[in-house]
């Protein structure tokens, strides 16, 4: 007998897209026997997390198994630290991926007692064999088509996540937001010197040239402030990882972490600034560029999503805001209280005949953002499609200090509709928040 490995997915898989193994036993005989079923054993190191099971094809013979069930039942997400001071530079996102390990075997029921055959040594694709493959798995979902967004079968069949992970000056951020050009330039995210936020990356530690840190380069218009360079922790268990971009949250990093420049790593005086990994090789990353910009009139709310690629991205709505509540109300009828204490009965338009006995109010928001190009308006469907949406509160507390807060987003309503430069310039994206929890009153 000899287990084949037919199809084997590549490493960093996202796991919300299929994960599939296809496996062949080429000895027809012990393929053929009663109940016959191909087994893929899923482990998280000693912790054996499922067995799947199929059967054989009637045709080819192939067992082909989708991991993805099991794998993202133990998935979750990352969200970066709020309020933090003297905070790392790096952060690793361990709810965000799983390095899973993969056992394969087979069970029959031949001479009609059960026979189970697992841990096989395999033969894979490219003729290596092995007893077991692990197989890194992350909190991604790409879509199918979107135009010019990744997708799956380009990610799935050219080793397109090597774009993210190889320590080279093109390596991208997971995220499919807008980098910017340079400084100051319209495609910019755009920023409050008191936002906070983070980047996030993957990280594959076995390429050449290992991950060392990043730069902050900072300007005031279009000339070059100090630039800071900041080192890392040790990143040798490190596969998906969060840096500090947004301006608050760079001015809280712990300073001896700071190689090269002092805190804070952006002045009151910046107007932009770029971030870029930095390798033992030189510069790993592209350039994510951020203008800092204030409005005057109208209050910013700060939204901060789950995006496609695994990572968080944040966007500020800068024009009018709206606070709603939605209100719902339920009654039941009662006699009225008009008898009196003589027998006689007497009727008032004072009587209670219905009586409420629930209120529910949801807290609902219209946000409208700033005029936009059509690069950031299509970027932001991954918006109103998220699974996990926040809204990034600022409020005083009992001490009178000022801090953020998490809101939980249930929902958002918008028109989505693709935009090109060709035909449109710059507009305006509207849409409708409701809250993700209610607010009740008394009863009677």
């Amino acid at each position: 007998m000899s287990l084949e490995i037919k199809y084997l997915p590549q490493q960093y898989r996202t796991v919300y897209n299929p994960v599939e193994i296809v496996m062949l036993e080429t000895n027809s005989t012990t393929r053929g026997y009663v109940g016959f079923a191909y087994l893929i054993d899923v482990k998280d190191g000693g912790n054996l997390l499922g067995r799947l099971r199929v059967p054989p094809t009637q045709s080819t013979g192939f067992g082909r198994f989708d991991m993805s069930g099991v794998m993202k039942s133990y998935m979750s997400s990352d969200v970066g630290l709020l309020n933090g001071s003297n905070i790392e530079s790096m952060f690793d996102n361990t709810n965000s991926y799983k390095d899973l390990s993969l056992q394969f075997g087979w069970i029959h029921y031949n001479g009609g007692t059960s026979t189970i055959s697992m841990n096989q040594t395999v033969t894979f694709p490219d003729s290596t064999t092995a007893n077991s493959y692990n197989l890194l798995t992350f909190n991604g979902s790409l879509p199918n088509y979107r135009r010019d967004v990744v997708n799956f079968y380009d990610w799935q069949n050219t080793n397109y996540y090597q774009n993210y992970s190889s320590n080279v000056l093109t390596r991208k951020f997971l995220t499919n937001s807008p980098p910017g050009i340079s400084q100051n330039n319209q495609y910019n995210q755009k920023v409050k010197y008191t936002d906070e936020g983070y980047l996030y990356f993957l990280y594959d530690n076995s390429s050449a040239g290992g991950l060392t840190g990043f730069v902050v380069q900072p300007y005031n218009n279009n000339i070059a402030m100090t630039q800071v360079s900041v080192s890392t922790p040790n990143l040798s268990t490190f596969k998906h990882i969060r840096i500090p971009s947004a301006p608050a949250t760079l001015n809280k990093i712990i300073g001896s972490r700071l190689t090269i420049g002092t805190q804070p790593i952006i002045p009151t005086t910046a107007t932009s600034y770029y971030i870029q990994l930095k390798t033992e090789e030189g510069l790993g990353s592209q350039k994510f560029y951020y203008n800092i910009e204030t409005e005057c009139r109208y209050e910013t709310r700060r939204i901060e999503f789950l995006n496609s690629l695994g990572g968080f991205d944040y966007f500020n709505f800068t024009k009018v805001s709206k606070h709603s509540e939605e209100i719902e109300r339920k009654f039941f009828k009662t006699t009225a209280n008009d008898l009196t204490s003589t027998g006689s009965i007497n009727y008032s338009i004072s009587n209670r005949e219905k009586v409420q006995y629930y209120t529910k109010s949801s807290p609902k928001m219209k946000l409208t953002s700033d005029w936009i190009d059509s690069k950031t308006y299509n970027w932001l469907l991954e918006l109103i499609e998220s699974p996990e949406i926040y809204l990034i509160d600022r409020y005083t507390t009992n001490i009178d200090s000022i801090e953020l807060r998490r809101i939980p987003i249930k929902n958002i309503n918008g028109n989505w509709e693709e935009k090109s430069d060709s035909v449109d310039k710059l507009f305006n994206l509207e849409i409708d928040l409701e809250f993700g929890m209610d607010n009740f009153r008394q009863s009677f």
